[in-house]
């Protein structure tokens, strides 16, 4: 309920769709908490039935406020808001072109100039109007007038300019302005004129006042402000009745003034309206709350009897828990104690061994139980024999490079000292071929012997392999595999390019 109210207040202070329909979804769960609360018991059962009336008051009257709120407009382009506005808008637009007053003040001081220079016949006057037709151009050029219009005005300061110039210089040179007559007055005059039909007396400032008015009242909800506009819209009207504009152009300002001025009296009269639904709403609001706040107390009770029962109960059961959770510390204890002894530590040794592998050349093996049948013991295994094959592996590489090079060097020898040297490190590499044949052939001894131990097992038991027994047959035969094809490998004849081991040792000196 607080969440709703909460969506509430931000929909009323921002008037988004977002939080009307977040004030739904918090009645809706609201609801389904009441139904909850009618499966609990009787007393709770009418405790949410009056909820769930009241709820459903409270939700109308926010759809009320809600809809009068879309009405009005939830923002300056739709509803009651977008008509006057638009309304206004366009008022606004068009007073623009009847804001002349500065083009008939500039017309009225170079009528002034005029008639000074025909008076006092002074150069300065003449300069006078000179200066004024230019700012009556500009002013032209600026204003919002009408394309045609401007057009119009224009033409005629052209012909003011063009025949005052003749008239300007014959009084200055003879002294007889002839009554102040001719071609320029005439054009002045149908300026006048054109200023006369699109002149309507400060009506760009008026509408902006009335703008003012209508915001004032929109801010802050005072009447005063509704009052202020009605009083604008009648003096604009007075404005418009007394000007000399054509009468559609004086129907059509008055028209939009007019379907402004009751667009807004309607908004102002919704928003007494929506005043009033609020008030609903609140009530309704301050209804539930109370209701809600009466079944958390009741709940705190009914709580409190409780919690009394469960701890007269939970003192016995506290003890026997202590006893139960001192045999299970114990219990954990040996368990980790028997973990660490038969899992952790081996695979910490492993882990390091690995990484001496990684970065390094071990020296140490995993500690393993013979025909051992649990997984570590499989991995220290499958570990050792990775070690076995690597080491292997990078003796038999190290001897056959070492062979290479002394089969290098006695080829390449052309001294009987040179040819020594290359025979003595020959044979020093034919040991250790050696060497590593031996330890080969005691490693297949070994897997022999595993194969046996695995097939005696078989035949004493029921004729079947156990998967420990299989694994290990596999592994020994694999290792047997490996073994072997280093052998064969041992064995293949030498290439073209490396001489055989054989017609190299013939050369090899008698006395080694």
């Amino acid at each position: 309920m607080a969440a709703a109210r909460e969506a509430e207040l931000n929909f009323l202070s921002q008037r988004k769709e977002q939080f009307a329909a977040k004030v739904d979804l918090h009645l809706h769960d609201l609801r389904k908490n009441v139904a909850l609360l009618a499966a609990v018991d009787e007393q709770s059962r009418r405790t949410a039935a009056e909820l769930e009336a009241l709820t459903a008051t409270y939700e109308a009257a926010f759809r009320n406020v809600a809809d009068a709120w879309r009405s009005m407009g939830l923002d300056e382009n739709s509803g009651l808001q977008g008509n006057f506005r638009e309304r206004i808008h366009r008022l606004h637009d068009l007073s623009r072109n009847y804001n002349v007053d500065r083009l008939y003040t500039t017309l009225l001081q170079i009528r002034r100039n005029e008639k000074d220079l025909a008076l006092r016949r002074d150069p300065m006057y003449r300069d006078r109007v000179r200066r004024l037709v230019v700012e009556f151009r500009q002013l032209v050029e600026t204003s919002a007038l009408q394309p045609a219009v401007k057009e119009k005005l224009l033409a005629e300061l052209g012909i003011y300019t063009r025949t005052f110039e003749p008239y300007a210089d014959s009084v200055l040179r003879t002294g007889n302005p002839d009554g102040g007559k001719g071609p320029f007055r005439d054009a002045a005059q149908r300026i006048e004129v054109l200023l006369d039909a699109h002149h309507v007396s400060n009506l760009e400032a008026s509408v902006l006042a009335l703008r003012r008015g209508e915001k004032d009242f929109l801010l802050r909800g005072d009447e005063s402000y509704v009052q202020n506009v009605v009083e604008t819209a009648r003096s604009i009207r007075a404005q418009i009745a007394a000007a000399t504009i054509a009468d559609a152009d004086k129907e059509l300002l008055t028209g939009l003034l007019r379907d402004y001025q009751r667009s807004f009296l309607v908004l102002v009269s919704r928003r007494a309206i929506i005043a009033d639904l609020i008030g609903e709403m609140d009530a309704a609001a301050n209804r539930v709350v109370p209701l809600i706040q009466q079944n958390v107390t009741q709940a705190d009770q009914l709580m409190a009897g409780r919690v009394a029962e469960i701890t007269e109960s939970s003192q016995a059961s506290i003890r026997r828990g202590l006893i139960v959770v001192a045999a299970a510390i114990a219990l954990a204890t040996l368990f980790a104690v028997t973990i660490t002894r038969t899992i952790v530590r081996p695979v910490r040794q492993m882990a390091g061994l690995l990484d001496d592998l990684a970065y390094g050349t071990p020296t140490g093996r995993v500690a393993t139980v013979v025909g051992g049948r649990d997984e570590i013991n499989a991995m220290g295994e499958s570990l050792n024999a990775l070690i076995n094959h690597r080491a292997n592996f990078l003796e038999w590489w190290k001897a056959s490079m070492n062979e290479a090079t002394a089969l290098r060097n006695l080829a390449a020898a052309s001294t009987e000292a040179e040819r020594d040297e290359a025979n003595r490190e020959l044979y020093a590499a034919e040991i250790a071929t050696v060497q590593q044949i031996n330890a080969i052939r005691g490693r297949l001894l070994q897997h022999s012997e595993r194969l046996v131990e695995v097939a005696r097992r078989a035949r004493t038991g029921s004729g079947k392999l156990s998967a420990d027994d299989a694994t290990a047959l596999e592994h020994s035969a694999r290792g047997v595999a490996v073994l072997l094809e280093a052998l064969a490998t041992e064995a293949k004849p030498t290439t073209a390019d490396s001489p055989p081991v054989a017609s190299a040792q013939a050369n090899v000196h008698p006395a080694l």
